[in-house]
Formats: structure tokens, C-alpha cells, sequence
């Protein structure tokens, strides 16, 4: 594994230093690596994320032990040092005796000849007297959990203490594998009677999930029989809820898991709009409908924030997942922990997006508005605004949209929030409005 370990730290220099993020790096890496063992894949996979989720607890534990300031440290070093301590806390099944050894060699490659001291006497002194945490139950969390403070103080502010912590731990948790069987070409019980290792979905009839897989790799995949998608955005296009020959617009589209999934529902028959910004993401929605035998979609390259006439009232049904925070889906994009996002930026987009989204849907058609976020003020409070501002739209009964044991009570008032620590899947947000007039 110590390959494997020195994989992890060049993926995590690339995520911390360069900015980049950890999925992407991830699995561009991974490709290259034609040698990697399946295991050893999966145990790079754990270290990267595991250590970015944990940034600032792994950052807090080595500033209780190193006579050196942490902009002192030379990065390697600190990325060595995060590694050792992520094994020595987080894995039980890694002895710590190898956690220490493979972070010295690992330390002499990329240090000067007191490097290795410094790491072998640092992960020595966690062994022994682990960590001590703040006494202030705000910062104790944060350090605990590994979450900005500001982050945890308004989480414990709109939810409660105990839920936030629910909320963080759930969050901090390996995310399983979610696909989605492609209907037209496969059903759930010819892969599960054809293939091991996946479990059927409690929630809905055309989700699996798996651990360990190889989604890219597979031949299930390759011929366009799943798609990787956790329940919680499956649900948005079964809530919008499209049918056989209505026409549908998809204003933010990629990389096209709800629009093929749409297409499905269709039965590939009908027509959808699917819209992207970046030309690159149409190419990929476009792959994606191919792959899976679907040939309604079309894509567009533009700018959903500007008003397009050319799109007005045209439309049964629209899909508007806009930008978000991210907040609900931390437990597989770590790193959006540390991003800061620019709310104000973020809620302008969103905003000129559904204003956008709410003419091009026709007298009588359906708006369903969507976000990865648990965030009340870039959902309920963004609904409600929208609502108020636009008399011409009312919300949506979604109740028997949803599965058994996700319809919360608000689904009557039109919209449903999914936590991780309450619904066992992603974090997520959907509203569904009608136009009246």
C-alpha cells in the first residue's frame, strides 16, 4: 500500500495547493493507474476523502503537537503528517505501526534528513495521548466533526445542536454507491439476478447501490444500463413527473442524470431541451443519452440566467436544478466544507434562473426547482419569495410523487427536504409549482 499512500498525498496536494477538487483529480488519477488493484484503489479513495473531510480536526491534532507553526511545515510534510493521523483516528483495520512506518519512508522522499524524526515523533505522541477538544460546544463540534465554525454555529442555529452534530456525523460517513438502472434497457431484477454485489433500494424500484464498484469500468455502464446517481436527485425527475410526448426543458442540465433519467420516464418518447452553459457539459449529456439508447434529448449550450424568448410558455414541464452551496452532499464532495461560497453571487444566479424558468413554462404545465443544499435560505425562503413575487403559480400537492417514508408532511405544501442523518441519502431540496394564469 505504500504506493498507494504516495498516490494519495500527490491527489491531495493537487485538491489543497492547486485548488482542484478531489473527485475530479480522483478519478483522473486513477485512470492513469491502469496497475492499481481494485483494493488499492479503494483504499486511496478512503485516504483522499477521508483526509479532506477531515481537514481541520487533522490540522487542529497536529497543532496540539508540533512545535512548528503549520505555515512553517513544508507542505508534503503536512500532507504526510494528515495522512499518518487520518489512519492512526479513522481506520481501524490499518495497524498503526504501518500508518507510522509508510508516513516516515514517505517523509524521507519528501523532506530533509528531519523530516522522518518529526513525523515518526508526532504520530508517535497522537498513538499515545490521542486528542483533547475544546470545552465551547460550538468549537468542540467543529473540530470534532471537521467543520468551519461558521458553518456549525448556523447549523446549530436553524436545526439545533443535536441535530447539527446528527447532521455532521452522518455527513462524515463513506458514501455508498447509488445508481439508477436505465429502464429502457434494464430493469433491477435481470442486474440483480445477473450480477453480485448490489442491493435494491427501500426507496425507489429503479435504484441499486453497491459498495466497492467500479462504476466506469464496468460493462453495465459501457452499455448504457446505469447511470451513477444517489435517490435524492433520482426523486426530482420523478416529482416533475414527465410524461409520453409532453415537451420538457432541463435549464441546467449537466452532466444529463436527470435528463436521461426524464427521457426513461418518457419512454424515450416526447421532447427535451437540455440546456448547459459550458459546451464541454452538453458533449457529456450527450454521451450520456447515447449510451443509453436515448435520442429525445437535445442539447443546447447557453446561459440560463438570460431570459431567451424564444423559449417562452413553450413548455408541459421544467427542471431547474440551480447553483447552490452544495451543503447536502459534503459526504461525497468533501472539499465543498472548506470552498466558501459566495451566497450573494449564488443566490443572484438562482434567482435570475428561475424567473427565467417560471415564463417558459406553459398555462397549466409544472415547475419543479431543485438544489443540493440544505440550505433554508437558498430553498424554502427562496420558494416563498418566488411565490409572492409571481401570482401566476401556485405549489403543488407531491405527496403520492414521493416513496413511502421520504414524504414529509411539507410535501402538501409543495416542497420536501431530504437530511442524510434523517432520510439515509443525499441532501436535497424540491419544490413543485403550477402555472394558473
Amino acid at each position: 500500500m505504500s504506493n498507494a499512500r504516495e498516490i494519495a498525498v500527490h491527489i491531495l496536494y493537487d485538491t489543497e495547493y492547486k485548488d482542484a477538487y478531489a473527485n475530479l483529480v480522483l478519478k483522473e488519477t486513477l485512470s492513469k493507474h491502469k496497475d492499481l488493484s481494485q483494493k488499492d484503489k479503494g483504499f486511496i479513495t478512503r485516504l483522499v476523502y477521508g483526509t479532506v473531510s477531515r481537514r481541520l480536526t487533522l490540522e487542529y491534532i497536529i497543532e496540539q503537537y508540533s512545535k512548528i507553526k503549520l505555515k512553517k511545515i513544508s507542505k508534503y510534510i503536512l500532507l504526510i503528517l494528515k495522512l499518518g493521523i487520518y489512519q492512526i483516528i479513522y481506520m481501524d483495520k490499518v495497524p498503526n505501526s504501518a500508518a507510522v512506518n509508510e508516513s516516515v519512508k514517505l517523509a524521507k522522499r519528501y523532506g530533509h534528513s528531519s523530516s522522518a524524526g518529526f513525523v515518526n515523533g508526532l504520530l508517535h505522541s497522537v498513538i499515545r495521548n490521542g486528542v483533547k477538544y475544546p470545552d465551547d460546544a460550538i468549537q468542540c463540534a467543529a473540530y470534532e466533526y471537521s467543520y468551519p465554525v461558521t458553518l456549525v454555529k448556523k447549523w446549530c442555529d436553524d436545526f439545533g445542536y443535536d441535530f447539527a452534530v446528527e447532521l455532521m456525523q452522518a455527513m462524515n460517513e463513506d458514501p455508498e454507491i447509488s445508481l439508477r438502472v436505465n429502464s429502457l434497457k434494464a430493469s433491477p431484477d435481470m442486474i440483480l439476478k445477473t450480477f453480485s454485489g448490489f442491493s435494491p433500494s427501500p426507496y425507489y424500484e429503479n435504484a441499486l447501490t453497491a459498495s466497492g464498484f467500479d462504476i466506469s469500468g464496468s460493462e453495465l455502464y459501457k452499455n448504457g444500463m446505469i447511470i451513477a446517481q444517489d435517490i435524492s436527485a433520482m426523486l426530482a425527475s420523478v416529482v416533475l413527473n414527465p410524461k409520453k410526448g409532453e415537451k420538457v426543458l432541463d435549464l441546467c442540465a449537466a452532466p444529463g442524470g436527470k435528463a436521461t433519467h426524464m427521457a426513461e420516464l418518457m419512454e424515450n418518447e416526447g421532447e427535451i431541451i437540455a440546456c448547459d452553459i459550458h459546451e464541454h457539459k452538453t458533449e457529456l449529456i450527450d454521451k450520456n443519452a447515447r449510451r443509453m439508447g436515448i435520442d429525445i434529448i437535445q442539447t443546447v449550450c447557453i446561459d440560463s440566467s438570460v431570459y431567451r424568448p424564444s423559449l417562452d410558455s413553450r413548455f408541459d414541464k421544467v427542471l431547474a436544478d440551480v447553483p447552490c452551496s452544495g451543503w447536502g452532499i459534503i459526504k461525497r464532495k468533501p472539499d465543498i466544507k472548506w470552498k466558501n461560497p459566495d451566497m450573494e453571487k449564488l443566490s443572484a444566479l438562482s434567482e435570475k434562473i428561475l424567473t427565467n424558468a417560471m415564463k417558459y413554462v406553459k398555462i397549466g404545465g409544472e415547475l419543479v426547482f431543485s438544489t443540493c443544499t440544505i440550505n433554508r435560505e437558498e430553498n424554502e425562503e427562496r420558494l416563498n419569495k418566488l411565490l409572492s413575487e409571481n401570482d401566476n403559480f401556485v405549489r403543488a400537492d407531491i405527496t403520492d410523487l414521493l416513496p413511502e417514508g421520504l414524504a414529509h408532511s411539507t410535501a402538501a405544501d409543495g416542497y420536501v427536504t431530504f437530511y442524510p442523518n434523517v432520510d439515509g441519502i443525499d441532501g436535497f431540496f424540491i419544490a413543485k409549482i403550477i402555472r394558473c394564469k
